[in-house]
């Protein structure tokens, strides 16, 4: 399941930055070009939509590889 958080992961940040790209660089608001600019503030708030819905880290175990588990006792 981690493996696929992780893919997914990275398909949304590359969506978002995409998304981003096109707001920032195609920022007039006539003709098709409003119709782009506002497709792409969706597109950004549907990817922060499912960033923190679905690929959350809550259900992720605590213990990520960077630190050591703590001693048992």
């Amino acid at each position: 399941m981690t493996m696929v958080k992780r893919v997914l992961r990275g398909i949304v940040k590359t969506i978002a930055v995409l998304a981003g790209l096109v707001f920032f660089f195609d920022n007039r608001i006539t003709g098709t070009a409003g119709t782009v600019l506002l497709g792409s503030i969706i597109v950004c708030f549907l990817c922060l939509f499912v960033w923190s819905i679905f690929l959350r880290d809550d259900e992720d175990d605590e213990n990520s590889g960077y630190w050591p588990r703590p001693p048992q006792a």
